[in-house]
């Protein structure tokens, strides 16, 4: 029931990122691609890139709590995962400034995000590792 949660709480965060997609394709008049309209393509990144490492991350959680993994682990790696993908969504969507389509300061919150998700999926795929190394040599 872990997975399912975090399952649950990524659906309801990727519809509010399609919403906005949704918002911004209506205010900018395009149907198809982004038309070169930087919060287009801005809104369209970061529902992608919610996607991208958000179903892959979900696996791994599943797997490891298959695993019959500590499930006071899981909830961390779930809660740092989530606030990562926040932490970049934020930053894609509202903190990044940008002149002429190139982004004018270093983008913390984004790289502080992908820190988040490097680390829950980075723990969960070594705790997967480690438990069937483990199983390997037990039997």
């Amino acid at each position: 029931m872990i997975t399912a949660l975090y399952a649950g709480v990524s659906g309801l965060a990727l519809i509010a990122l399609s919403i906005n997609v949704i918002r911004n394709r209506m205010k900018f008049a395009t149907t198809l691609g982004d038309g070169a309209d930087l919060p287009l393509t801005r809104a369209i990144r970061a529902q992608g890139n919610f996607i991208e490492y958000t179903v892959f991350f979900l696996l791994l959680l599943l797997l490891s709590e298959q695993s019959a993994a500590p499930g006071f682990v899981l909830h961390i790696f779930g809660c740092v995962f989530l606030f990562g993908r926040g932490l970049h969504a934020y930053s894609l969507l509202k903190a990044e400034q940008y002149e002429n389509g190139k982004i004018t300061a270093l983008p913390v919150w984004r790289i502080r995000g992908m820190m988040c998700s490097f680390t829950a999926i980075g723990g969960l795929s070594l705790l997967l590792i480690g438990d069937c190394i483990y199983r390997t040599m037990a039997s």
